[in-house]
């Protein structure tokens, strides 16, 4: 598994995904269900969150995790098929609506030619499939420096700021 951050380069796994908190071992670093999220974890303990990451699919309600959201520390969302969006749209929720401003990550059936959007919808990271490279996310990452319209990200100038107005060109 390589993960890449918002440059396309490739960062060190420090999450560990598990199928029950008992056999876990330590509660550090560990990617559970929804479920055991609720079952394990006391929504006011922002110590003990801060080291657990929860893996959404489109078929997961993030509205029913709201209280945990703050305090995690990684949030994953699984694109079950590239030509369904509603992971961009669920990121963007989670960065915009529940305030989430820590480790967003993307993984399941994504492509290289994505990664700009996802990006600019607020993922953070990607686990980058199989038959991929971190070197073709990160090719697809520097394709693009401006943006037509605003986004969750920051780093891509927009059209419209590079654009001068017809009064200022005429006024030169």
């Amino acid at each position: 598994m390589t993960i890449v951050n918002t440059s396309g380069d490739a960062v060190e796994q420090g999450w560990r995904t598990v199928e029950s908190v008992e056999s876990s071992g330590p509660h550090h670093g560990i990617i559970v269900s929804p479920a055991i999220l609720q079952d394990s974890f006391d929504e006011s303990d922002s110590a003990a969150l801060s080291q657990v990451g929860v893996r959404l699919t489109v078929d997961d309600d993030v509205s029913e995790i709201a209280a945990y959201v703050p305090h995690l520390g990684l949030i994953e969302l699984v694109f079950a098929h590239f030509k369904d969006g509603r992971p961009y749209s669920a990121a963007t929720t989670i960065r915009r609506d529940y305030k989430f401003t820590h480790e967003l990550r993307a993984s399941g059936d994504v492509l290289p030619d994505q990664a700009i959007f996802l990006i600019r919808s607020g993922f953070s990271s990607v686990d980058v499939p199989d038959q991929f490279t971190a070197q073709e996310f990160k090719k697809s990452l520097m394709a693009y420096s401006v943006a037509y319209q605003s986004a969750y990200d920051s780093h891509l100038s927009l059209i419209d700021e590079l654009r001068r107005s017809t009064p200022d060109v005429a006024a030169e």
